[in-house]
Order: structure tokens, then C-alpha cells, then sequence
């Protein structure tokens, strides 16, 4: 008579935005008497991230106080059987598995969503950081991605470059990552670089680009010379 729904496709939730958690129940006549109960699972603990009980007409909802005030549920469609939770401004940390679980007289039922988390950071920049030898020495600069992105640097026809460089991704405390990579360009080589920071799970990146003059190389460089 009863059966939960399990979602079709991998649910991903953008770091600082909302993300619905789906939990579809099939049923010919669904009572508001029924009860819903979210649960999040970490390695050490399980968290009601929110509980929703019918047979409670006053203050039918609790929240996990971690939780209060970023869950709500679908009231209006609960006679639909979407018993999904949204969830406000998303969070590094909400990543994992939620058990949505129903209840009703003596039948019970549930399904496992995973939220994957993924953030696309600012801009990303490229900076001179002066001489290198006869080259210059290129940084690409960039915060708030999530999970590590790419990056990846490129010549004036979009091919990758063929120097090598050297890039960390520091984890910041919210748990994003910074970019930082680095890489010299030679005199004589393709002086058109881009810098181009992706991410992978969604599918997006950004780009900076910027032409280096001849004249910035030590060997041509009016104000290098004695």
C-alpha cells in the first residue's frame, strides 16, 4: 500500500544556497497522521536533523539545534507523498548520507539520499612575481572551491602548456579550498597564458588570461640592463 520512492539522480548542494533532499512516497491515500524523521549519520553519531509527527497538531516539527532554522518540509504536498526536506545555506560539513524515514500505524519505510557538497570559487587572477632566471615567474590565485579543483594553465590556442607547475590547494576553516599555483615562462615561448580553475562535479570553471610583452623578459627589458 505503501512504498518510499528512491530519488532518480545524485543530489549536489552549492556551498551559501538551498538543496531539496527528495523522499517521495507512493500511496492512494497518505494521512497527515503520519510521521517523517530525517537522520544524518556521521562515523560517530546519528543526528534527527528534523523530525516531523503528525500525530502532534500543536508543534508537529523538532530540529537538531545544528539544524535550527536552515530545515522545513512541503506541508502543502504532503498529501502528494513528497515528505522531502529542504535545506538552507549549505554547508561543507551537511555532506554525507540522510535517512528519510516514515512511520504510519504499522508500517514503516526508508531510503538513503547522499548530498555531495560542491562550492565554485571568485575569480581567479594571475600575478608577475618578477624574474626567474631569463624567464617570469606566473602565480594563479583563487579561493572558496569545493571539493579540490583543477587547475590547469593554457596557451594562447587553448592547449595545455607544456611548462611545469607546481599548484596546493590549502583547506581553508570552513572547508573550502584556496588555490595557489605557480609557473615560469621561458623568453621565446607562447607569451598568452591563461589560468583556469575547474570543477569537476559541477561542471565549472573560471578563467583568467593575460599577455606577457616581450619587453618584461631580463634579456630584452630596457630597465634590467646596466
Amino acid at each position: 500500500q505503501f512504498k518510499i520512492i528512491p530519488p532518480d539522480n545524485p543530489v549536489i548542494g552549492v556551498v551559501g544556497t538551498g538543496v531539496i533532499l527528495p523522499c517521495q512516497l507512493e500511496a492512494k491515500t497518505i494521512s497527515e497522521r503520519l510521521s517523517i524523521q530525517w537522520i544524518f549519520a556521521t562515523n560517530s553519531e546519528k543526528i534527527d536533523v528534523s523530525i516531523y509527527d503528525g500525530k502532534n497538531t500543536q508543534d508537529p516539527v523538532t530540529e537538531d539545534k545544528r539544524y535550527q532554522g536552515r530545515t522545513s518540509f512541503f506541508h502543502t504536498e504532503f498529501d502528494k507523498g513528497n515528505v522531502s526536506l529542504y535545506l538552507r545555506n549549505v554547508t561543507v560539513s551537511d555532506k554525507g548520507k540522510y535517512t528519510c524515514s516514515v512511520f504510519f500505524e504499522n508500517w514503516y519505510d526508508e531510503v538513503v539520499v547522499e548530498l555531495s557538497v560542491a562550492a565554485t570559487g571568485d575569480g581567479s587572477s594571475v600575478f608577475l612575481d618578477g624574474h626567474v632566471g631569463q624567464g617570469i615567474g606566473l602565480t594563479c590565485k583563487s579561493k572558496g572551491w569545493f571539493p579540490e579543483p583543477r587547475v590547469v594553465w593554457l596557451d594562447s590556442k587553448g592547449e595545455i602548456r607544456k611548462e611545469e607547475a607546481i599548484t596546493q590547494n590549502v583547506r581553508t576553516s570552513s572547508g573550502v579550498f584556496d588555490i595557489i599555483s605557480s609557473m615560469n615562462l621561458e623568453p621565446r615561448s607562447d607569451t598568452e597564458v591563461s589560468c583556469r580553475v575547474v570543477n569537476d562535479l559541477l561542471n565549472t570553471a573560471c578563467e583568467s588570461r593575460v599577455l606577457i610583452s616581450d619587453t618584461f623578459f631580463p634579456s630584452t627589458s630596457p630597465w634590467m640592463t646596466a
